[in-house]
């Protein structure tokens, strides 16, 4: 049996389910570790109890934690770089 729409004060609609959730979140063209965070979870709800929405926050939250460890020691990695490249951009300014 099959839910229908809900559509919230500003006219979008609202999701009935953990995979309507999921299919309504837009994700950037790019964000591939988002988007095999999405499919992990999709998998996850199709489980049986896995649709129930108070079971997706627990599902999202170790994939999630993996995505913002490694978004932080990429800024980590980009900021000591970034202070190479001034360092190397001094020197040579030094030089002129």
């Amino acid at each position: 049996m099959s839910e229908e729409p809900q559509w919230d004060s500003s006219g979008e609609r609202q999701a009935t389910s953990s995979l309507e959730f999921l299919d309504l979140v837009e994700l950037p063209p790019d964000a591939h570790l988002t988007e095999s965070i999405r499919v992990f979870l999709r998998a996850a709800a199709t489980e049986p109890g896995g649709d129930d929405p108070q079971v997706l926050p627990a599902l999202a939250l170790a994939p999630l934690l993996i995505a913002l460890g490694r978004l932080e020691i990429d800024l980590a990695d980009a900021r000591a770089r970034i202070g190479e490249l001034e360092r190397t951009l001094a020197r040579r300014a030094g030089r002129g």
